[in-house]
């Protein structure tokens, strides 16, 4: 998969994320706590990825539906924390993830498209993890769609530490 060569501005991307903030959910951290914050979602991400893995080995629906939700938790969070922003609610990141997804429709709107597809996707595995309600194929199916989606957003947004270790 060749990664897009990513057009938008530090300004675009924190524009994108603040339009999908009520005032009171916006939590500014300072360039050294982004930094922190990055990449422990970052970490957190590998970690919540290898546990799908293993889990679909062990036919663990419950688990794989819970970890590809949490995957798609820490990606959002980690761009927001690239940012300098701070997600901490549900809906703070299904609509950053909606806002993101937006972002890159206006280049690219199929992948656009599958981001938003996914995110409702992964708050629906979320879902699953408490109520049990869908098949083992469709929560295998939306955890392939939620982990490709993570991977665009990761294309898309990419990581870039500054010169000081700290994030943009």
């Amino acid at each position: 998969m060749n990664a897009p060569q990513p057009t938008f501005t530090d300004e675009q991307v924190v524009a994108a994320i603040r339009a999908a903030f009520s005032p009171r959910w916006d939590t500014s951290l300072s360039r050294e706590d982004a930094a922190v914050h990055a990449e422990t979602y970052r970490e957190n991400l590998a970690h919540y990825r290898q546990h799908v893995r293993r889990s679909l080995n062990e036919s663990d629906y419950l688990q794989v539906a819970e970890k590809s939700w949490g995957a798609f938790t820490q990606i959002v969070k980690a761009i927001g924390a690239d940012h300098q922003i701070k997600l901490s609610s549900h809906i703070g990141i299904m609509r950053v993830a909606g806002e993101l997804a937006k972002l890159i429709a206006q280049t690219a709107p199929e992948a656009g498209g599958r981001v938003s597809d996914a995110s409702v996707m992964a708050h629906s595995l979320h879902l699953h993890f408490y109520e049990n309600e869908l098949p083992d194929d469709r929560v295998t199916q939306s955890a392939t769609t939620v982990s490709e989606a993570i991977d665009l957003l990761q294309d898309w947004f990419p990581h870039q530490p500054s010169d000081d270790g700290a994030t943009l």
